[in-house]
């Protein structure tokens, strides 16, 4: 190699590493200068790519009326976060931790809510129209007045909420069947042959009930199964 090929070479790299330096540089400034891969909405940095050890961490904090629409909020921790009145519409929150986080009023249409966990939350008349909830946990969840059309409902963990088909144990004083009247409070969007107004003749003994709940969308379908449990007379 000639001095001039070799000069000329040195002089291509270091332009190659300045004009990366540059677009460093100009990446972090576009985030509002807190780090770079992270822009802030309300008090939250959200990371713009998360993963597992570094993914948004904003629990507890105050996010009432806050955008997130069509965040990438994967595997975020938002537990006890006040959330009211947030837009979340086409978040992706798969595997967040929303465990007691306030989101009344949210609109979380179209969220992907896949294996979040919402145990404890409060979801009253927030709107999951088109969410994805599968495999997710509501458990204990204040859930009046949510919207649920068109929403994934397979596999959700319902326990604790007017949606859970909960084992039963009753007793027969002459040892005949009992009527068992399986009523449960639907919410808008979710429909069910077999969950209302269904009676179950339940000898003594224990009887296995089954009820199915669905959406009018793919993966729109929740089964239970609970068992009525009848004793006989005392003698």
């Amino acid at each position: 190699m000639t001095g001039a090929s070799h000069t000329r070479t040195v002089v291509v790299v270091v332009l190659t590493v300045l004009f990366f330096v540059v677009i460093g540089v100009a990446a972090f400034a576009r985030t509002g200068g807190t780090s770079a891969g992270a822009h802030r909405v309300g008090s939250c940095t959200v990371r713009t790519a998360p993963q597992p050890g570094s993914a948004t961490t904003c629990p507890g904090q105050d996010l009432a009326g806050a955008g997130f629409a069509t965040a990438d909020l994967r595997l975020a921790d938002l537990h006890d976060a006040d959330l009211r009145a947030a837009d979340l519409g086409d978040a992706v929150l798969f595997g967040a931790d929303l465990r007691g986080a306030d989101l009344r009023g949210a609109d979380l249409g179209g969220a992907d809510l896949y294996g979040a966990d919402l145990s404890g939350a409060d979801l009253r008349d927030a709107d999951l129209h088109g969410a994805v909830l599968t495999k997710a946990d509501v458990s204990d969840a204040r859930i009046d007045g949510i919207d649920l059309t068109a929403a994934k409902i397979s596999g959700l963990t319902v326990r604790g909420t007017p949606l859970e088909l909960a084992d039963r144990t009753l007793r027969s004083a002459d040892g005949q069947p009992v009527a068992v009247r399986i009523r449960l409070d639907l919410p808008r969007g979710v429909t069910s042959t077999s969950c209302v107004r269904q009676v179950v003749e339940a000898p003594v003994g224990t009887t296995e009930v089954r009820c199915r709940m669905s959406t009018d969308a793919r993966g729109g379908r929740l089964d239970q199964r609970a068992t009525v449990t009848v004793t006989g007379p005392t003698r």
